[in-house]
């Protein structure tokens, strides 16, 4: 079972679901990032109330890379990504689950950081596609949902490689897996699934979804 839920941070989302902890936690950050934190430990305590009966947020643990997951660990796995005024979470019981969304917007370095962290064969499908931006956020969501899943961090970027024309990805240690790509409301959204898991069709429907399969190293 994977679920999708997104909202903005506009929204009149309660803080009452939230542990004192987490609350104070949010005092860490600067206003702007705490907006964005709270929508979504609020959008997640929504979702464990509404579909497992939970009150209260559960409590969370910090892996040593720094991502969050539910102390008990019967509970399902999750991921949180937010960009701009959006944040999405992703819902999933079957195993580690990696999300990932970005506003299609101008990047100045864009251009540069594609030469550094995409492949030349990326880098040539860049300069085919009719909107180059878009597809530069295709490529970027696609490693960041990945890294999160695997607990990565941003500067294991260049460690994944996409190939667009095949649907495939290579990535190290990567096993039976899944990539999932959309693009929505103008932003890019992309999915770390495991193995045999469909995206739910909900907020984005099916056709809008692209898979990308996961190769084993040569």
């Amino acid at each position: 079972m994977c679920q999708l839920l997104t909202a903005t941070l506009s929204d009149d989302l309660s803080l009452g679901r939230l542990p004192d902890a987490v609350l104070a936690s949010s005092g860490q950050f600067a206003a702007f990032r705490r907006r964005q934190f709270l929508t979504g430990r609020a959008l997640l305590a929504d979702a464990m109330y509404t579909h497992y009966g939970y009150r209260l947020l559960p409590a969370m643990t910090l892996s040593p890379s720094g991502k969050p997951a539910f102390a008990d660990i019967a509970l399902p796995h999750f991921s949180l990504s937010h960009s701009a005024d959006r944040v999405v979470l992703a819902l999933c019981e079957a195993g580690e689950i990696g999300c990932d969304v970005e506003v299609i917007r101008p990047r100045p370095s864009w251009p540069i950081l594609a030469q550094a962290l995409f492949s030349a064969e990326e880098n040539r499908w860049l300069g085919e596609h009719e909107n180059p931006l878009e597809g530069f956020w295709t490529l970027w969501s696609l490693r960041e949902a990945w890294l999160k899943q695997q607990g990565g961090s941003v500067w294991e970027m260049a460690s994944v490689a996409i190939h667009p024309q095949p649907l495939l990805y290579l990535a190290p240690a990567a096993g039976r897996g899944q990539l999932w790509s959309a693009i929505w409301q103008g932003h890019a959204v992309a999915l770390a699934l495991p193995d045999t898991i469909l995206p739910p069709a909900g907020i984005i429907s099916a056709e809008h979804w692209t898979c990308y399969r996961s190769i084993s190293p040569p």
